[in-house]
């Protein structure tokens, strides 16, 4: 049996191989290949009679062999024997119009099809979704009224528009005050300047700083007289950023019994208003100067009017004060007996926050402009650079003013020459009423070398030791021993 599979096998592969069947073919061949049979025939008649019969033999032991088999178990399976491989193929591998064989231009179109469709459609999802991308930043922009590239247009007329739609004017902010729970007393003005005017005024309900800081909510914050700060009529651009600057600096700080507090503010597009702690008594050198012969009498002439331990109790508010701005990292750089307000109680408030700067660093360098050149110190003088201890030498000019009772520093010296007489080594000289250990604190504070100078911690620190020392006729003794100078002419010089 295994001899007939392989006779059978062999003759099947040699059918296969020269292509004649035993029996006529399944389809008619064409003329031409007829006639290319006749003409290229390997092989004579009778050889292929010889074949026809071998084959036609070999078909019917085959035939039998499958009908034993399939009667006894599943048929053996036959497979055509591979392909004997040809020669190489001699087309070329481009498309060649005379050729009739296409088949590798077939083969290659298919590979440039299927390498297009790979880069086209990831790039073709690409650029979508880039697309998709572009159009919602467009959208989120054009909602937000954002425009990458704005056209040009007019220019602003007012140029404190940046300013005005600022966080400090909005709706939301706890700070702000409606005008109609305001009422400004126009007849009453508590004083004028350069670049703002004071009325008083009064408010109805609850002030702003009440629910900024629930704990200072007190009944003198509620229905309570304020004081109106505001514009002049004249006021340029220039002084309107001030003034927003000023109110946005005083809303940084904390309430604090010694500071002129913030009470709130209207935001109003022409005419913003600051309101602040009304003081009743007025500014510090003013009611010095009219309080001047209740401080030397003393208390047994005026047993209720003002003394020098009151002097030394408004010298302690003023550095308690200071030394909060110190903490808060603020610069006042306008230390000065007229920027200091007192209020029903005899306590003193430092107020015009108009110069003040907060700052991270130990110096500040202005710009110029109006100052208060003999508050100075010679660095500022000089260099117009600011720092702590150059309010440490302005806390020593209004001490000065203080105890010499409104006197005007410096009278006698033009501003030209004042860096120079400063330079020379002179200073202010001790107030007629002015005890020594006062004037010790003066001197420390003028100190040319800044770093020599005292913090506004140990100056407060001083003064609080020497408060609690004093009697009530603390200072008295020494006008006792020493002339009393002829009474100096009283103005404001800056």
């Amino acid at each position: 049996m295994t001899h007939c599979l392989a006779y059978l096998t062999a003759s099947s592969s040699f059918i296969s191989t020269f292509g004649y069947p035993t029996s006529s073919p399944p389809y008619p061949k064409p003329a031409y290949m007829q006639q290319d049979e006749r003409n290229d025939q390997p092989f004579s008649s009778s050889d292929l009679d010889y074949i026809r019969l071998l084959t036609n033999a070999s078909q019917s032991a085959l035939n039998n062999v499958n009908s034993l088999l399939g009667s006894q178990s599943r048929p053996y399976p036959w497979y055509p024997p591979p392909p004997t491989p040809g020669p190489a193929p001699t087309e070329p591998p481009y498309y060649d119009p005379y050729n009739g064989n296409h088949n590798s231009w077939n083969r290659d179109s298919n590979n440039s099809l299927a390498l297009g469709l790979g880069i086209g459609i990831p790039l073709g999802v690409l650029v979508l979704c880039c697309f998709v991308v572009i159009i919602i930043c467009c959208y989120r922009r054009r909602k937000n009224n954002i425009s990458r590239f704005p056209l040009p247009g007019p220019a602003t007329k007012n140029a404190y528009e940046p300013q005005l739609d600022s966080p400090s004017v909005s709706t939301y902010d706890p700070w702000a005050l409606g005008r109609e729970l305001l009422n400004i007393n126009y007849s009453k003005k508590l004083g004028s300047g350069a670049f703002c005017n004071v009325f008083t005024g009064h408010i109805t309900g609850e002030s702003p700083v009440a629910h900024v800081y629930p704990g200072v909510r007190t009944a003198v914050l509620r229905d309570c007289p304020v004081a109106v700060k505001m514009l002049p009529a004249f006021a340029d651009e220039i002084a309107r950023s001030d003034f927003m600057q000023e109110i946005n600096f005083m809303k940084s700080l904390a309430y604090h019994p010694h500071l002129v507090s913030m009470l709130g503010y209207v935001p109003d597009r022409k005419a913003p208003l600051l309101l602040v702690e009304y003081c009743e008594k007025g500014d510090l050198l003013h009611l010095i100067r009219s309080k001047r012969d209740e401080i030397i009498q003393g208390p047994s002439v005026y047993p209720n009017g003002l003394n020098i331990k009151d002097l030394l109790m408004f010298s302690w508010q003023i550095s308690s004060g200071l030394e909060y701005l110190n903490s808060a990292g603020c610069i006042h750089r306008d230390i000065a007996a007229r920027n200091v307000l007192v209020d029903g109680t005899n306590t003193c408030k430092i107020g015009d926050f108009g110069l003040c700067r907060l700052t991270d660093s130990l110096l500040y360098t202005a710009r110029g402009g109006r100052l208060p050149l003999k508050w100075m110190a010679p660095e500022s003088l000089s260099t117009y650079e600011y720092s702590f201890k150059s309010d440490v030498w302005s806390y020593g000019v209004l001490l000065w003013e203080l105890f010499s009772l409104g006197e005007v520093p410096y009278a006698d010296i033009q501003t030209t020459d004042l860096l120079e007489h400063l330079r020379s080594g002179q200073r202010l000289s001790q107030p007629a009423f002015c005890p020594e250990e006062i004037f010790a604190v003066m001197s420390l504070c003028w100190k040319w070398d800044a770093g020599h100078r005292p913090t506004f911690q140990e100056i407060c620190q001083t003064l609080a030791t020497m408060l609690e020392s004093a009697t009530e006729s603390y200072g008295y003794l020494v006008p006792t021993r020493r002339e009393r100078k002829s009474e100096p002419e009283m103005c404001d010089n800056v």
